[in-house]
């Protein structure tokens, strides 16, 4: 059983969050940040074996597994589509089916418009 219901769906297992204050107080730094992550998920997905050694020390990931566990699908704000949406928001569904969550958090509503 997959938890999303595709096998296929994007993992989003994390993300890279700045709050709306901050964007409005330090715009310079929140774009200098936006560019970094940008080519931190450019470094992993031009070249994930030179990403993959961060997994250990920065993750419960160690050894050898560093090699063998998928990436996650790293995406910015501006590349999501519907269905990336999608998916996301029915990862955050099931903390909502499972009690983590005390009522519905829309993803939509969470992502930088840009």
């Amino acid at each position: 059983k997959y938890v999303l219901g595709n096998p296929n769906a994007p993992w989003h297992g994390g993300a890279a969050a700045l709050t709306t204050e901050f964007i409005k107080k330090h715009p310079a730094e929140a774009k200098k940040y936006i560019a970094a992550y940008t080519r931190g998920i450019e470094l992993i997905r031009k070249t994930p074996d030179k990403a993959r050694p961060y997994l250990k020390g920065y993750t419960a990931i160690e050894g050898s597994l560093t090699n063998e566990v998928p990436l996650a699908s790293y995406m910015l704000y501006n590349e999501f589509k519907a269905s990336d949406v999608s998916y996301f928001q029915k990862f955050y569904d099931l903390f909502v089916d499972k009690g983590i969550f005390a009522s519905r958090v829309m993803v939509d509503s969470l992502l930088y418009k840009g």
